[in-house]
Protein backbone atom coordinates (compact mmCIF):
# COMPACT_ATOMS: atom_id res chain seq x y z
CA UNK A 1 0.00 0.00 0.00
CA UNK A 2 2.57 2.14 0.61
CA UNK A 3 4.59 1.55 -3.22
CA UNK A 4 0.71 2.39 -4.24
CA UNK A 5 0.43 5.75 -2.42
CA UNK A 6 3.89 7.03 -3.87
CA UNK A 7 2.66 6.14 -6.92
CA UNK A 8 -0.50 7.95 -6.46
CA UNK A 9 1.13 11.10 -5.60
CA UNK A 10 3.57 11.53 -8.76
CA UNK A 11 -0.09 10.33 -10.41
CA UNK A 12 -0.79 13.74 -9.66
CA UNK A 13 1.79 15.04 -11.95
CA UNK A 14 -1.20 13.30 -15.24
CA UNK A 15 -3.11 16.17 -14.54
CA UNK A 16 -2.19 19.34 -16.56
CA UNK A 17 -1.46 22.63 -14.98
CA UNK A 18 -4.31 24.76 -16.20
CA UNK A 19 -7.00 21.95 -15.30
CA UNK A 20 -5.17 22.52 -11.29
CA UNK A 21 -5.03 26.14 -11.54
CA UNK A 22 -8.80 26.23 -12.87
CA UNK A 23 -10.57 23.55 -11.18
CA UNK A 24 -11.67 23.25 -7.56
CA UNK A 25 -14.02 20.09 -7.87
CA UNK A 26 -15.61 19.54 -4.73
CA UNK A 27 -15.56 15.47 -4.33
CA UNK A 28 -18.16 13.65 -1.86
CA UNK A 29 -16.86 10.02 -1.24
CA UNK A 30 -19.88 7.93 -0.13
CA UNK A 31 -18.92 4.37 1.24
CA UNK A 32 -21.70 1.57 1.66
CA UNK A 33 -20.85 -0.51 5.10
CA UNK A 34 -24.18 -2.23 5.18
CA UNK A 35 -23.92 -6.19 6.17
CA UNK A 36 -24.26 -7.08 2.25
CA UNK A 37 -21.15 -5.60 1.53
CA UNK A 38 -19.20 -8.48 3.78
CA UNK A 39 -20.82 -10.82 1.18
CA UNK A 40 -20.17 -8.53 -1.67
CA UNK A 41 -16.99 -7.01 -0.57
CA UNK A 42 -15.07 -9.52 1.44
CA UNK A 43 -11.76 -8.06 -0.03
CA UNK A 44 -12.77 -4.86 1.52
CA UNK A 45 -11.84 -3.17 -1.40
CA UNK A 46 -13.47 0.22 -0.54
CA UNK A 47 -10.82 0.80 1.68
CA UNK A 48 -8.16 0.49 -1.08
CA UNK A 49 -11.37 3.41 -2.97
CA UNK A 50 -10.65 5.61 -0.42
CA UNK A 51 -6.81 5.20 -0.23
CA UNK A 52 -6.86 5.90 -3.81
CA UNK A 53 -9.10 8.82 -3.74
CA UNK A 54 -7.73 10.79 -0.92
CA UNK A 55 -4.10 10.40 -2.74
CA UNK A 56 -5.94 11.47 -6.71
CA UNK A 57 -7.92 14.62 -5.55
CA UNK A 58 -5.30 17.52 -6.25
CA UNK A 59 -4.70 19.79 -3.20
CA UNK A 60 -7.26 22.59 -5.14
CA UNK A 61 -10.09 20.24 -4.40
CA UNK A 62 -12.35 20.10 -1.95
CA UNK A 63 -13.17 16.53 -0.38
CA UNK A 64 -15.37 14.91 2.46
CA UNK A 65 -16.17 11.32 3.29
CA UNK A 66 -19.39 9.88 3.97
CA UNK A 67 -20.58 6.75 5.36
CA UNK A 68 -24.25 4.85 5.08
CA UNK A 69 -25.97 1.65 6.22
CA UNK A 70 -29.45 1.89 8.75
CA UNK A 71 -27.89 5.37 9.22
CA UNK A 72 -25.66 7.92 7.52
CA UNK A 73 -22.43 9.42 8.87
CA UNK A 74 -20.08 12.43 7.67
CA UNK A 75 -16.77 10.83 9.21
CA UNK A 76 -14.17 13.08 7.37
CA UNK A 77 -15.84 16.52 6.68
CA UNK A 78 -15.95 19.07 4.13
CA UNK A 79 -12.27 20.37 3.93
CA UNK A 80 -9.56 21.24 1.24
CA UNK A 81 -7.71 18.29 0.44
CA UNK A 82 -4.04 18.42 2.17
CA UNK A 83 -1.80 16.28 3.90
CA UNK A 84 -3.97 16.86 7.44
CA UNK A 85 -7.18 15.64 5.28
CA UNK A 86 -5.64 12.34 4.00
CA UNK A 87 -4.58 11.62 7.25
CA UNK A 88 -8.11 12.04 8.14
CA UNK A 89 -8.85 9.55 5.40
CA UNK A 90 -6.40 6.91 6.46
CA UNK A 91 -8.05 6.91 9.82
CA UNK A 92 -10.52 5.88 8.60
CA UNK A 93 -10.28 2.38 7.46
CA UNK A 94 -11.22 0.02 10.48
CA UNK A 95 -13.88 2.25 10.38
CA UNK A 96 -15.75 0.34 6.82
CA UNK A 97 -16.03 -3.28 9.16
CA UNK A 98 -18.55 -1.80 11.52
CA UNK A 99 -21.43 -3.25 8.95
CA UNK A 100 -25.00 -1.71 9.54
CA UNK A 101 -27.90 -4.11 8.89
CA UNK A 102 -29.69 -1.87 5.98
CA UNK A 103 -29.17 -0.30 2.69
CA UNK A 104 -30.19 3.08 2.94
CA UNK A 105 -29.08 4.63 -0.64
CA UNK A 106 -31.75 7.50 -1.06
CA UNK A 107 -30.98 9.03 2.58
CA UNK A 108 -27.32 8.57 1.41
CA UNK A 109 -27.39 10.55 -1.62
CA UNK A 110 -29.80 13.10 -0.34
CA UNK A 111 -28.03 13.99 2.99
CA UNK A 112 -24.04 14.07 1.64
CA UNK A 113 -25.51 16.36 -1.59
CA UNK A 114 -27.27 18.48 0.68
CA UNK A 115 -24.49 19.57 2.62
CA UNK A 116 -22.72 23.08 2.62
CA UNK A 117 -20.73 24.53 0.78
CA UNK A 118 -23.49 24.07 -1.95
CA UNK A 119 -21.03 25.43 -5.09
CA UNK A 120 -20.55 24.51 -8.53
CA UNK A 121 -18.43 21.52 -9.61
CA UNK A 122 -20.50 18.98 -6.94
CA UNK A 123 -19.50 15.44 -7.45
CA UNK A 124 -20.75 12.42 -5.31
CA UNK A 125 -18.90 9.01 -6.00
CA UNK A 126 -21.14 6.37 -4.71
CA UNK A 127 -19.46 2.87 -3.69
CA UNK A 128 -22.17 0.57 -3.05
CA UNK A 129 -22.99 -3.17 -3.83
CA UNK A 130 -26.18 -1.41 -5.08
CA UNK A 131 -28.74 -3.05 -3.20
CA UNK A 132 -31.56 -0.83 -1.55
CA UNK A 133 -32.45 -2.58 1.54
CA UNK A 134 -34.46 -0.59 4.31
CA UNK A 135 -36.07 -1.55 7.72
CA UNK A 136 -39.41 -2.49 7.67
CA UNK A 137 -41.55 0.06 9.75
CA UNK A 138 -44.75 -2.08 9.67
CA UNK A 139 -46.05 -2.50 6.09
CA UNK A 140 -45.27 -4.30 3.70
CA UNK A 141 -40.68 -4.10 3.39
CA UNK A 142 -40.57 -4.79 -0.25
CA UNK A 143 -43.12 -2.59 -1.28
CA UNK A 144 -40.95 0.19 0.77
CA UNK A 145 -37.57 -0.99 -0.85
CA UNK A 146 -39.25 -0.24 -4.14
CA UNK A 147 -40.81 2.83 -3.22
CA UNK A 148 -37.43 4.18 -1.89
CA UNK A 149 -35.91 2.83 -5.38
CA UNK A 150 -38.50 4.25 -7.51
CA UNK A 151 -37.93 7.95 -5.54
CA UNK A 152 -34.50 8.22 -6.44
CA UNK A 153 -34.90 6.99 -10.43
CA UNK A 154 -37.89 9.68 -10.32
CA UNK A 155 -37.30 12.54 -7.86
CA UNK A 156 -33.68 12.75 -6.43
CA UNK A 157 -32.03 12.33 -9.43
CA UNK A 158 -33.33 15.09 -11.53
CA UNK A 159 -33.12 16.55 -8.73
CA UNK A 160 -29.43 16.92 -8.24
CA UNK A 161 -28.90 17.34 -11.93
CA UNK A 162 -31.14 20.37 -11.30
CA UNK A 163 -28.51 21.67 -8.57
CA UNK A 164 -25.62 20.56 -11.09
CA UNK A 165 -24.76 17.53 -8.65
CA UNK A 166 -23.02 14.89 -10.75
CA UNK A 167 -23.01 11.12 -9.33
CA UNK A 168 -20.50 8.42 -10.22
CA UNK A 169 -21.38 5.06 -9.19
CA UNK A 170 -18.84 2.22 -8.38
CA UNK A 171 -20.39 -1.09 -7.76
CA UNK A 172 -17.81 -3.38 -5.69
CA UNK A 173 -19.67 -6.09 -6.80
CA UNK A 174 -21.33 -8.25 -9.51
CA UNK A 175 -24.52 -8.76 -7.26
CA UNK A 176 -25.77 -5.02 -7.94
CA UNK A 177 -28.99 -3.38 -9.25
CA UNK A 178 -26.99 -2.07 -12.56
CA UNK A 179 -30.39 -0.14 -14.17
CA UNK A 180 -30.75 1.79 -10.74
CA UNK A 181 -27.00 2.89 -11.06
CA UNK A 182 -27.22 3.51 -14.53
CA UNK A 183 -30.52 5.67 -14.35
CA UNK A 184 -28.96 7.50 -11.86
CA UNK A 185 -25.56 8.08 -13.61
CA UNK A 186 -27.58 8.96 -16.97
CA UNK A 187 -29.37 11.39 -15.15
CA UNK A 188 -26.65 13.42 -13.47
CA UNK A 189 -24.37 13.03 -16.43
CA UNK A 190 -21.93 10.62 -14.17
CA UNK A 191 -20.43 7.21 -15.39
CA UNK A 192 -21.74 3.87 -13.72
CA UNK A 193 -19.35 0.84 -13.60
CA UNK A 194 -18.63 -2.26 -12.25
CA UNK A 195 -14.98 -3.23 -10.16
CA UNK A 196 -15.04 -6.37 -8.38
CA UNK A 197 -10.85 -6.53 -8.33
CA UNK A 198 -8.17 -3.68 -7.41
CA UNK A 199 -7.30 -3.51 -10.85
CA UNK A 200 -10.99 -2.74 -11.47
CA UNK A 201 -11.00 -0.65 -9.09
CA UNK A 202 -7.90 1.28 -9.96
CA UNK A 203 -9.36 2.01 -13.73
CA UNK A 204 -13.02 3.24 -12.60
CA UNK A 205 -11.47 5.77 -10.03
CA UNK A 206 -8.74 6.75 -13.31
CA UNK A 207 -11.83 7.25 -15.63
CA UNK A 208 -13.75 9.07 -12.93
CA UNK A 209 -10.94 11.45 -12.36
CA UNK A 210 -10.63 12.05 -16.29
CA UNK A 211 -14.10 13.15 -16.01
CA UNK A 212 -13.52 15.29 -13.09
CA UNK A 213 -10.47 16.79 -14.24
CA UNK A 214 -9.82 16.22 -17.77
CA UNK A 215 -6.14 16.00 -19.69
CA UNK A 216 -4.74 15.47 -23.06
CA UNK A 217 -3.08 12.80 -23.83
CA UNK A 218 -0.64 11.58 -26.99
CA UNK A 219 -1.50 7.52 -27.97
CA UNK A 220 0.58 5.15 -27.89
CA UNK A 221 0.54 3.05 -30.82
CA UNK A 222 0.80 -0.67 -31.50
CA UNK A 223 4.80 -1.04 -31.82
CA UNK A 224 4.41 1.14 -28.14
CA UNK A 225 5.71 4.28 -30.03
CA UNK A 226 4.59 7.50 -28.80
CA UNK A 227 5.31 11.33 -30.64
CA UNK A 228 6.45 14.31 -28.68
CA UNK A 229 6.60 17.58 -30.31
CA UNK A 230 8.45 20.55 -29.08
CA UNK A 231 5.58 22.39 -27.64
CA UNK A 232 4.97 19.77 -24.71
CA UNK A 233 7.01 20.77 -21.63
CA UNK A 234 6.62 17.36 -19.48
CA UNK A 235 5.03 13.95 -20.43
CA UNK A 236 3.84 11.50 -17.57
CA UNK A 237 4.02 7.42 -19.08
CA UNK A 238 1.65 5.20 -16.81
CA UNK A 239 2.72 2.00 -18.31
CA UNK A 240 1.16 -1.17 -16.37
CA UNK A 241 2.72 -4.33 -16.45
CA UNK A 242 2.00 -8.48 -15.48
CA UNK A 243 2.61 -8.82 -11.84
CA UNK A 244 6.47 -8.93 -10.64
CA UNK A 245 7.12 -8.34 -14.33
CA UNK A 246 10.74 -6.25 -15.08
CA UNK A 247 9.90 -2.38 -15.83
CA UNK A 248 9.66 -1.01 -18.98
CA UNK A 249 12.68 0.80 -20.63
CA UNK A 250 12.12 4.26 -22.23
CA UNK A 251 14.05 4.62 -25.51
CA UNK A 252 14.50 8.87 -26.21
CA UNK A 253 14.64 9.91 -30.13
CA UNK A 254 18.32 9.83 -29.91
CA UNK A 255 18.95 6.23 -28.18
CA UNK A 256 19.05 7.06 -24.62
CA UNK A 257 17.82 4.28 -22.51
CA UNK A 258 15.67 5.00 -19.29
CA UNK A 259 15.31 2.49 -17.30
CA UNK A 260 14.03 2.46 -13.57
CA UNK A 261 17.50 2.14 -11.72
CA UNK A 262 19.24 4.05 -14.45
CA UNK A 263 18.15 7.50 -15.93
CA UNK A 264 18.68 11.13 -15.89
CA UNK A 265 18.30 12.78 -12.34
CA UNK A 266 15.68 15.24 -13.56
CA UNK A 267 13.39 12.09 -14.79
CA UNK A 268 11.37 10.75 -11.63
CA UNK A 269 10.33 7.38 -11.72
CA UNK A 270 8.06 5.25 -9.55
CA UNK A 271 7.95 1.64 -9.49
CA UNK A 272 5.49 -1.00 -8.10
CA UNK A 273 5.29 -4.89 -9.05
CA UNK A 274 2.03 -4.06 -11.65
CA UNK A 275 2.98 -0.50 -12.86
CA UNK A 276 5.58 2.57 -13.34
CA UNK A 277 4.98 6.07 -13.84
CA UNK A 278 8.01 8.01 -15.30
CA UNK A 279 7.64 11.92 -15.22
CA UNK A 280 10.16 13.64 -18.10
CA UNK A 281 10.39 16.97 -18.13
CA UNK A 282 11.46 19.20 -21.03
CA UNK A 283 11.60 15.82 -23.35
CA UNK A 284 13.65 15.73 -26.42
CA UNK A 285 11.17 15.89 -29.27
CA UNK A 286 10.79 13.09 -31.90
CA UNK A 287 9.31 9.29 -31.23
CA UNK A 288 10.44 7.64 -28.22
CA UNK A 289 9.56 3.83 -27.88
CA UNK A 290 8.59 2.05 -24.38
CA UNK A 291 10.82 -1.23 -24.81
CA UNK A 292 9.10 -4.52 -22.18
CA UNK A 293 5.31 -5.55 -22.26
CA UNK A 294 2.56 -3.18 -20.79
CA UNK A 295 -0.74 -3.26 -20.24
CA UNK A 296 -3.56 -1.72 -22.22
CA UNK A 297 -4.55 0.78 -19.73
CA UNK A 298 -1.27 2.25 -20.04
CA UNK A 299 -0.95 6.02 -21.01
CA UNK A 300 1.24 9.18 -21.61
CA UNK A 301 -0.11 12.18 -20.13
CA UNK A 302 1.08 15.81 -21.37
CA UNK A 303 1.55 19.12 -20.16
CA UNK A 304 1.92 21.43 -23.09
CA UNK A 305 0.37 25.37 -24.47
CA UNK A 306 -1.46 23.96 -27.31
CA UNK A 307 -4.44 21.83 -25.76
CA UNK A 308 -7.57 19.99 -27.06
CA UNK A 309 -10.49 20.72 -26.40
CA UNK A 310 -14.54 20.40 -26.60
CA UNK A 311 -18.13 20.91 -25.97
CA UNK A 312 -18.83 18.88 -22.75
CA UNK A 313 -18.81 15.74 -23.92
CA UNK A 314 -21.47 13.32 -22.73
CA UNK A 315 -20.75 10.56 -20.24
CA UNK A 316 -24.03 8.80 -21.83
CA UNK A 317 -24.37 7.60 -25.61
CA UNK A 318 -27.62 6.03 -26.64
CA UNK A 319 -27.68 2.90 -28.43
CA UNK A 320 -28.83 3.72 -32.05
CA UNK A 321 -28.20 7.00 -31.85
CA UNK A 322 -25.64 9.37 -33.31
CA UNK A 323 -23.00 11.74 -30.69
CA UNK A 324 -22.33 15.85 -32.25
CA UNK A 325 -18.99 16.03 -31.78
CA UNK A 326 -17.35 19.94 -31.73
CA UNK A 327 -13.56 19.99 -31.06
CA UNK A 328 -10.80 23.09 -31.27
CA UNK A 329 -7.53 23.25 -30.57
CA UNK A 330 -6.63 25.74 -28.15
CA UNK A 331 -3.45 28.13 -27.04
CA UNK A 332 -3.08 29.87 -24.12
CA UNK A 333 -7.08 30.40 -23.66
CA UNK A 334 -7.03 31.60 -27.42
CA UNK A 335 -8.70 29.28 -29.74
CA UNK A 336 -6.95 28.54 -32.77
CA UNK A 337 -8.12 29.32 -36.86
CA UNK A 338 -6.96 29.74 -40.00
CA UNK A 339 -2.91 29.87 -40.89
CA UNK A 340 -2.62 29.46 -36.59
CA UNK A 341 -3.78 25.75 -37.03
CA UNK A 342 -1.00 23.17 -37.34
CA UNK A 343 -0.66 22.67 -41.31
CA UNK A 344 -2.69 19.23 -42.60
CA UNK A 345 -4.82 19.01 -39.05
CA UNK A 346 -7.11 15.95 -39.09
CA UNK A 347 -9.60 15.23 -36.23
CA UNK A 348 -10.84 12.05 -35.88
CA UNK A 349 -13.62 10.64 -32.91
CA UNK A 350 -13.74 6.81 -32.23
CA UNK A 351 -15.75 4.91 -30.01
CA UNK A 352 -14.03 1.56 -28.15
CA UNK A 353 -14.91 -1.33 -25.40
CA UNK A 354 -12.49 -1.18 -22.75
CA UNK A 355 -11.12 -4.31 -24.73
CA UNK A 356 -10.17 -1.90 -27.32
CA UNK A 357 -12.36 -3.18 -30.21
CA UNK A 358 -13.85 -0.50 -32.35
CA UNK A 359 -17.49 0.48 -31.96
CA UNK A 360 -17.77 3.46 -34.04
CA UNK A 361 -15.78 6.00 -35.55
CA UNK A 362 -16.01 9.45 -37.75
CA UNK A 363 -13.71 11.95 -39.14
CA UNK A 364 -14.54 15.78 -38.14
CA UNK A 365 -14.98 18.50 -40.66
CA UNK A 366 -12.89 21.74 -40.27
CA UNK A 367 -15.30 24.72 -39.64
CA UNK A 368 -13.57 28.12 -39.02
CA UNK A 369 -11.36 26.93 -36.56
CA UNK A 370 -13.88 24.13 -34.94
CA UNK A 371 -14.02 20.55 -36.15
CA UNK A 372 -17.50 19.39 -36.05
CA UNK A 373 -19.21 16.01 -36.82
CA UNK A 374 -21.24 13.08 -36.11
CA UNK A 375 -20.10 9.96 -34.35
CA UNK A 376 -22.45 6.67 -35.48
CA UNK A 377 -24.66 4.99 -32.58
CA UNK A 378 -22.90 2.14 -31.24
CA UNK A 379 -24.60 -1.56 -30.71
CA UNK A 380 -22.72 -2.41 -27.67
CA UNK A 381 -24.06 -1.69 -24.59
CA UNK A 382 -22.28 -0.90 -21.32
CA UNK A 383 -18.89 1.28 -20.91
CA UNK A 384 -16.71 2.48 -23.70
CA UNK A 385 -14.15 4.91 -24.23
CA UNK A 386 -14.99 8.14 -26.33
CA UNK A 387 -11.39 8.76 -28.31
CA UNK A 388 -10.71 11.87 -30.11
CA UNK A 389 -7.99 12.85 -31.85
CA UNK A 390 -6.28 15.55 -33.43
CA UNK A 391 -3.08 15.04 -35.46
CA UNK A 392 -0.55 16.71 -37.66
CA UNK A 393 2.25 16.47 -39.33
CA UNK A 394 3.52 18.55 -36.37
CA UNK A 395 1.36 17.24 -33.45
CA UNK A 396 -0.41 14.91 -31.59
CA UNK A 397 -3.48 15.90 -29.29
CA UNK A 398 -5.90 12.91 -27.75
CA UNK A 399 -8.71 13.32 -25.24
CA UNK A 400 -9.92 9.87 -23.77
CA UNK A 401 -13.50 9.87 -21.68
CA UNK A 402 -14.81 6.69 -20.50
CA UNK A 403 -18.92 6.51 -21.75
CA UNK A 404 -21.59 4.56 -20.75
CA UNK A 405 -23.83 3.20 -23.30
CA UNK A 406 -27.42 2.75 -23.00
CA UNK A 407 -30.51 1.58 -24.50
CA UNK A 408 -32.99 4.71 -25.42
CA UNK A 409 -35.60 3.58 -24.12
CA UNK A 410 -35.26 0.56 -21.03
CA UNK A 411 -38.35 -1.61 -19.88
CA UNK A 412 -38.29 -3.52 -16.36
CA UNK A 413 -40.55 -5.86 -15.15
CA UNK A 414 -42.70 -5.22 -11.75
CA UNK A 415 -41.47 -6.88 -9.06
CA UNK A 416 -44.90 -8.48 -8.79
CA UNK A 417 -44.69 -9.39 -12.70
CA UNK A 418 -47.93 -8.02 -13.33
CA UNK A 419 -46.72 -5.40 -15.69
CA UNK A 420 -43.97 -3.74 -17.62
CA UNK A 421 -42.85 -0.34 -17.12
CA UNK A 422 -40.98 1.54 -20.49
CA UNK A 423 -39.06 4.74 -19.49
CA UNK A 424 -37.57 6.96 -22.16
CA UNK A 425 -33.66 7.39 -21.27
CA UNK A 426 -33.21 9.89 -24.36
CA UNK A 427 -33.93 12.88 -23.48
CA UNK A 428 -35.72 14.09 -26.80
CA UNK A 429 -38.16 10.67 -26.82
CA UNK A 430 -41.56 11.18 -25.39
CA UNK A 431 -45.08 9.91 -26.05
CA UNK A 432 -45.29 12.88 -28.38
CA UNK A 433 -43.02 11.71 -31.04
CA UNK A 434 -42.65 7.63 -29.95
CA UNK A 435 -44.63 4.95 -30.86
CA UNK A 436 -44.42 1.27 -29.24
CA UNK A 437 -45.91 -2.35 -29.81
CA UNK A 438 -44.98 -5.64 -27.95
CA UNK A 439 -45.54 -9.17 -28.68
CA UNK A 440 -46.01 -12.06 -25.92
CA UNK A 441 -45.40 -15.41 -28.03
CA UNK A 442 -46.93 -13.63 -31.26
CA UNK A 443 -49.69 -12.03 -29.38
CA UNK A 444 -49.94 -8.70 -29.34
CA UNK A 445 -49.97 -6.63 -26.12
CA UNK A 446 -51.48 -3.42 -25.16
CA UNK A 447 -49.12 -0.46 -24.70
CA UNK A 448 -50.30 2.40 -22.48
CA UNK A 449 -48.87 5.80 -21.47
CA UNK A 450 -48.45 6.84 -18.34
CA UNK A 451 -47.08 10.18 -18.56
CA UNK A 452 -44.80 12.06 -21.33
CA UNK A 453 -41.88 10.06 -21.04
CA UNK A 454 -43.30 6.61 -19.40
CA UNK A 455 -45.73 3.46 -20.63
CA UNK A 456 -46.72 0.63 -19.53
CA UNK A 457 -47.91 -3.02 -20.37
CA UNK A 458 -50.37 -4.65 -18.31
CA UNK A 459 -49.65 -8.91 -19.09
CA UNK A 460 -51.50 -11.89 -18.93
CA UNK A 461 -51.08 -14.50 -16.22
CA UNK A 462 -48.84 -16.68 -17.53
CA UNK A 463 -47.37 -20.23 -15.78
CA UNK A 464 -45.40 -19.42 -13.35
CA UNK A 465 -42.85 -22.37 -14.52
CA UNK A 466 -42.14 -20.78 -17.85
CA UNK A 467 -40.27 -17.78 -18.60
CA UNK A 468 -41.49 -16.63 -21.60
CA UNK A 469 -40.07 -13.27 -23.59
CA UNK A 470 -42.07 -10.10 -24.15
CA UNK A 471 -40.28 -8.61 -27.04
CA UNK A 472 -40.71 -4.52 -27.86
CA UNK A 473 -40.26 -2.02 -30.36
CA UNK A 474 -40.16 1.31 -31.11
CA UNK A 475 -40.73 3.76 -33.97
CA UNK A 476 -39.60 7.48 -33.46
CA UNK A 477 -39.79 10.75 -35.07
CA UNK A 478 -36.58 12.97 -34.25
CA UNK A 479 -34.75 15.51 -36.46
CA UNK A 480 -36.71 15.11 -39.44
CA UNK A 481 -36.11 11.09 -39.69
CA UNK A 482 -37.56 8.06 -38.26
CA UNK A 483 -35.74 5.60 -36.01
CA UNK A 484 -36.25 2.14 -35.93
CA UNK A 485 -34.99 -0.06 -32.89
CA UNK A 486 -35.68 -2.73 -30.59
CA UNK A 487 -35.27 -2.54 -26.65
CA UNK A 488 -33.98 -5.58 -24.90
CA UNK A 489 -36.53 -8.63 -24.25
CA UNK A 490 -38.15 -8.59 -20.76
CA UNK A 491 -38.75 -12.42 -19.35
CA UNK A 492 -41.76 -12.89 -17.65
CA UNK A 493 -41.38 -15.40 -14.78
CA UNK A 494 -37.37 -14.66 -15.16
CA UNK A 495 -36.79 -17.04 -12.05
CA UNK A 496 -38.49 -20.12 -13.33
CA UNK A 497 -36.30 -23.20 -14.21
CA UNK A 498 -37.23 -23.42 -17.87
CA UNK A 499 -37.83 -21.18 -20.79
CA UNK A 500 -39.01 -20.55 -23.86
CA UNK A 501 -35.74 -18.57 -24.88
CA UNK A 502 -32.22 -18.81 -23.53
CA UNK A 503 -30.25 -21.21 -22.37
CA UNK A 504 -33.12 -23.68 -21.55
CA UNK A 505 -34.36 -23.70 -25.06
CA UNK A 506 -32.56 -26.70 -25.85
CA UNK A 507 -34.48 -28.67 -22.90
CA UNK A 508 -38.16 -29.52 -23.55
CA UNK A 509 -40.58 -27.38 -21.79
CA UNK A 510 -42.90 -28.87 -19.03
CA UNK A 511 -45.16 -27.90 -16.80
CA UNK A 512 -45.31 -29.23 -13.18
CA UNK A 513 -48.57 -31.13 -14.26
CA UNK A 514 -47.11 -32.80 -17.93
CA UNK A 515 -43.48 -33.99 -15.05
CA UNK A 516 -46.35 -36.02 -13.68
CA UNK A 517 -48.12 -37.35 -16.90
CA UNK A 518 -44.98 -38.52 -18.37
CA UNK A 519 -44.09 -40.42 -15.25
CA UNK A 520 -47.41 -42.28 -15.79
CA UNK A 521 -45.68 -43.37 -19.52
CA UNK A 522 -47.78 -41.24 -21.51
CA UNK A 523 -46.41 -41.49 -25.23
CA UNK A 524 -47.40 -37.87 -26.23
CA UNK A 525 -44.64 -36.34 -28.12
CA UNK A 526 -45.63 -32.47 -27.53
CA UNK A 527 -43.99 -32.08 -24.26
CA UNK A 528 -42.10 -28.90 -25.49
CA UNK A 529 -45.81 -26.95 -26.63
CA UNK A 530 -46.35 -26.42 -22.58
CA UNK A 531 -49.96 -25.91 -23.71
CA UNK A 532 -48.85 -23.65 -26.30
CA UNK A 533 -50.14 -23.36 -29.92
CA UNK A 534 -48.28 -24.56 -32.73
CA UNK A 535 -48.52 -20.69 -34.33
CA UNK A 536 -47.51 -19.44 -30.64
CA UNK A 537 -44.76 -22.16 -30.49
CA UNK A 538 -43.59 -20.72 -33.78
CA UNK A 539 -43.49 -17.22 -32.65
CA UNK A 540 -41.40 -17.91 -29.76
CA UNK A 541 -39.23 -19.36 -31.91
CA UNK A 542 -39.14 -16.56 -33.66
CA UNK A 543 -38.60 -14.16 -30.74
CA UNK A 544 -36.12 -16.69 -29.76
CA UNK A 545 -33.95 -15.89 -33.34
CA UNK A 546 -34.80 -12.05 -32.69
CA UNK A 547 -33.60 -12.31 -29.03
CA UNK A 548 -30.25 -13.83 -30.52
CA UNK A 549 -29.43 -11.72 -33.27
CA UNK A 550 -30.13 -8.81 -30.67
CA UNK A 551 -26.82 -10.38 -28.58
CA UNK A 552 -24.66 -11.27 -31.64
CA UNK A 553 -25.75 -8.81 -33.98
CA UNK A 554 -22.69 -6.00 -31.90
CA UNK A 555 -20.41 -8.89 -32.87
CA UNK A 556 -20.96 -9.73 -36.08
CA UNK A 557 -21.40 -6.31 -37.04
CA UNK A 558 -17.78 -5.54 -35.08
CA UNK A 559 -15.77 -8.56 -36.69
CA UNK A 560 -17.63 -7.71 -39.91
CA UNK A 561 -15.63 -4.44 -40.32
CA UNK A 562 -12.29 -6.06 -39.89
CA UNK A 563 -9.90 -7.57 -42.88
CA UNK A 564 -8.84 -10.39 -41.39
CA UNK A 565 -12.87 -11.26 -40.16
CA UNK A 566 -13.15 -11.94 -44.39
CA UNK A 567 -9.81 -13.31 -45.04
CA UNK A 568 -10.49 -16.20 -42.30
CA UNK A 569 -13.76 -16.79 -43.86
CA UNK A 570 -11.91 -16.86 -47.57
CA UNK A 571 -10.01 -19.41 -46.26
CA UNK A 572 -13.12 -21.61 -44.79
CA UNK A 573 -14.66 -21.44 -47.78
CA UNK A 574 -11.53 -22.27 -49.92
CA UNK A 575 -11.02 -25.12 -47.63
CA UNK A 576 -14.08 -26.73 -48.06
CA UNK A 577 -14.15 -26.16 -51.78
CA UNK A 578 -10.74 -28.58 -51.47
CA UNK A 579 -11.98 -30.70 -49.24
CA UNK A 580 -15.37 -31.55 -52.07
CA UNK A 581 -13.25 -32.24 -54.78
CA UNK A 582 -10.73 -34.24 -52.70
CA UNK A 583 -13.77 -36.50 -51.95
CA UNK A 584 -15.21 -36.30 -55.87
CA UNK A 585 -11.79 -37.12 -56.85
CA UNK A 586 -11.61 -40.08 -54.79
CA UNK A 587 -15.27 -41.48 -55.63
CA UNK A 588 -14.41 -41.45 -59.34
CA UNK A 589 -11.57 -43.84 -58.74
CA UNK A 590 -13.49 -46.05 -56.64
CA UNK A 591 -15.97 -45.84 -59.74
CA UNK A 592 -13.38 -46.57 -62.23
CA UNK A 593 -11.56 -49.57 -60.43
CA UNK A 594 -15.26 -51.59 -59.82
CA UNK A 595 -15.11 -51.66 -63.29
CA UNK A 596 -15.17 -55.25 -64.81
CA UNK A 597 -12.38 -56.12 -67.20
CA UNK A 598 -13.46 -57.35 -70.86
Amino acid sequence: MRALRVWLVCLLGLLPGWVLAQTAPDVRIVVDVSGSMKQNDPGNLRANALDLAAILLPQEARGSIWTFGTTVANPVPDAGVDDAWRQRVSRLMPQLTDYQQFTDIEQALTRAAAAPPQGPNRHLILLTDGMIDLPATGGDKRAQDAASRQRVIDELAPELAAEGVTVHLIALSRNVDLPLLEQVAQTTGGLAAVADTPDQLLRAFLDVLDRILPGDQVPIDAQQRFTIDDDIQAFNALLFHAPNADSPVLIAPDGQRYSRDDHPGRVEWQSSDRYDLIKVPEPMSGEWRIEGAIGDDSRVGIQADIALRSTALPATLYRGFTTPLDVWLEAKGQRLEGDALPAGLAVRAELRDLDGNLLSQTTLSPQAGHFRGELPGAEQLGNARLVITARSERLIRQRVQTVNVVAALSAELSQDGSRIVIRANHPELNADNTRLSAELTGSPLTVERIDARTWAIEVPRTDPNASLPVTISAEADLDGRTWHFDLPIVRLNPEAGVGLTGADLSRAVKSQQREQDDSLGSGSDDSFTDGLSASQMADAAVAKAREGWQVARPYVERYAQRPVTWGVIALLVLLLLLERWRRAVSRRRRARRSEPSL
